[in-house]
């Protein structure tokens, strides 16, 4: 999954698509167009490919969400919709999530601030023991 289209940097879809033909894995584009999001089949082997937006009402065995470093979005004022997409994103995932990125935001500032604490706490616990 990812946030947008085309971010204000690059259009991350052509990225997601070109590295999934590169490395020869069928995918389905399910946000491509109208119908796509319709039609497609969720067992049929492929990866899909879809917005976050769009994942609303879907579920997935394993998420990987590309390109946090892109949220909360600079061009949303509403910085509580940027959440809601990120939790809508998130629990779209029944059993593996990834998130992804390679730069700073707000966001990802939030998700290495957990890691820290729990690289803490897990040594807290390895000293008590």
């Amino acid at each position: 999954m990812y946030r947008v289209k085309k971010t204000h940097k690059y259009p991350i879809i052509d990225i997601i698509r070109r590295s999934l033909e590169e490395s020869s894995l069928p995918f389905y584009w399910i946000t491509e167009n109208d119908v796509s999001k319709r039609s497609f089949k969720k067992d049929d082997g492929k990866v899909k490919i879809s917005t976050i937006d769009s994942s609303k009402g879907l579920d997935f065995q394993a998420v990987f969400i590309v390109n946090i470093d892109s949220m909360p979005f600079p061009l949303e004022d509403d910085k509580e919709r940027e959440v809601s997409l990120f939790y809508i994103g998130m629990t779209r995932a029944k059993e593996y999530l990834c998130l992804s990125y390679s730069a700073e935001s707000e966001f990802t500032q939030y998700l290495d601030q957990i890691l820290q604490k729990r690289k803490q706490k897990k040594t807290e616990i390895e000293k008590i023991n």
